[in-house]
């Protein structure tokens, strides 16, 4: 189903997040050396490098239009950057640990972050502000992601629950309390039409519009790494040590298997056509498949 066909080294240290730009022309890698880098598409050139964090750079998310994007650091900060200069926009402080996730609203009005001191902080992409803060979790935010209208924000995090707010005023909608020990990620479908859930043990999908739990699937190894699903909705890829697999997410159909030499699988990032897999890891190195 996919073919590797790239792999090289592109940190110091571990290869964090990814994220291609919407028009597919640069990919963006973050790392645990600090840095935030450019990199040409097809070639994977490096273009450009970005040193304005002082630790580990965790996650990326684009605005939709491509033209900026967040970064999340264990520097306590997330940075709002200008896509084409590299320029930092906005640096927002307030957390008190790691800032594990930022991520901008599909409207590009929002950024909202989650940081390991169990706070979620909704941000104005406009002036840097800070808007909201959820006291979310007790301890460790894991995850948090906008549905695809931007009018809702789902969170995980340290124990077995995960929770809906509604954006901008940060009502809380609804916790859900269906997995154990932690909820490491949560995401919707890009069409909205599924809801995932990643426990320590299982992946849940869900409807949104009711949330009713429409299958468990069961991992035979424990503590699954990053997620992403494919920009057509249909599958969903989940990292592990040594191993990614590949789910049908309509049916819960394991599709796939792709082993690995790092033990770290730290990033996952589809490209916008859905054509290409690309996975960050401990090696330092990004690799790269084709869907067959």
């Amino acid at each position: 189903m996919f073919d590797l066909i790239k792999t090289f080294q592109a940190h110091s240290n571990y290869v964090l997040s990814l994220a291609i730009t919407p028009d597919g022309s640069m990919l963006i890698s973050t790392g645990m050396d600090n840095l935030v880098k450019y990199w040409k598409l097809p070639s994977f050139e490096l273009v450009k490098t970005l040193e304005e964090h002082s630790r580990s750079v965790n996650s990326i998310s684009f605005a939709s239009g491509g033209l900026t994007f967040a970064t999340g650091s264990t520097d306590k900060t997330a940075k709002l950057w200008d896509f084409n200069s590299g320029n930092v926009l906005h640096t927002l402080k307030g957390h008190k640990k790691t800032v594990i996730a930022a991520e901008i609203s599909p409207d590009s009005k929002f950024i909202a972050t989650g940081s390991y001191d169990g706070k979620i902080k909704l941000w104005d992409v406009a002036n840097g502000s800070e808007l909201l803060t959820i006291n979310a979790f007790e301890r460790n935010v894991t995850s948090v992601r906008f549905s695809p209208d931007g009018k809702i924000l789902a969170g995980g995090g340290l124990g077995d629950s995960f929770h809906l707010w509604k954006m901008p005023s940060g009502e809380l909608l609804k916790s859900v309390t269906e997995h154990k020990i932690v909820v490491s990620g949560v995401r919707y479908t890009p069409n909205g039409d599924l809801f995932t859930s990643i426990g320590s043990e299982s992946l849940k999908i869900w409807n949104p519009k009711s949330w009713e739990l429409l299958r468990t699937v069961q991992f035979d190894t424990k503590y699954p790494r990053p997620h992403v699903i494919s920009p057509d909705s249909k599958i969903i890829v989940i990292g592990f040590d040594y191993k990614i697999q590949i789910w049908n997410i309509s049916d819960g159909e394991l599709l796939e298997t792709i082993e690995v030499r790092p033990k770290g699988v730290d990033s996952l990032c589809f490209s916008p056509d859905g054509k290409s897999l690309l996975m960050g890891a401990a090696d330092k190195k990004i690799r790269v498949w084709k869907l067959m």
